[in-house]
């Protein structure tokens, strides 16, 4: 019984010492902004001084496009999601995408505000500052005071 113990102390040990010594060499040490810029925001990127962050944005294609299409990437993503789409719309389209608050280079929100009701006063602020048309600003604050509208997949008609 004693030996079996002893066994199982030893195995536990063993395990103690390999998570530990798993977490000391992987971990990384935090990169500047600077940094991590110069490797994920090359040109076309742009950041702007919005809402006291600095706002990594890229704005693609024809500047005279009435309608621009804007990509706006889910929780834990960056404008980098959405490369192979502006890809295959930048020729013929507008295309902007942009860091939300928290996410990619744009950094955390100062105040720590993270409400649906401000990331949707974040994106029409930077659409205003791009000069986005009037049309994107109702489609956004549509969906977002009328979220029961909105159905997914969409029905088919």
């Amino acid at each position: 019984m004693k030996a079996a113990r002893r066994a199982l102390l030893s195995l536990l040990a063993l395990l103690v010492f390999m998570l530990a010594g798993a977490v000391v060499f992987s971990r990384a040490p935090d990169r500047s902004v600077a940094e991590l810029s110069a490797r994920w925001a090359p040109p076309p990127s742009q950041f702007i001084a919005l809402q006291g962050m600095q706002v990594h944005v890229r704005d693609q294609g024809p500047r005279d496009d009435a309608e621009p299409i804007v990509l706006i990437h889910g929780t834990s993503a960056s404008l980098h999601t959405w490369e192979g789409w502006v890809a295959a719309l930048k020729g013929t389209r507008r295309v902007i995408s942009m860091d939300l608050p928290a996410f990619g280079l744009t950094g955390p929100a100062p105040d720590g505000d993270y409400s649906i009701e401000r990331y949707v006063a974040f994106v029409l602020e930077v659409m205003d500052r791009l000069g986005c048309a009037g049309q994107c600003w109702v489609a956004i604050r549509w969906a977002a005071k009328s979220p029961g509208m909105w159905r997914w997949p969409p029905r088919r008609a």
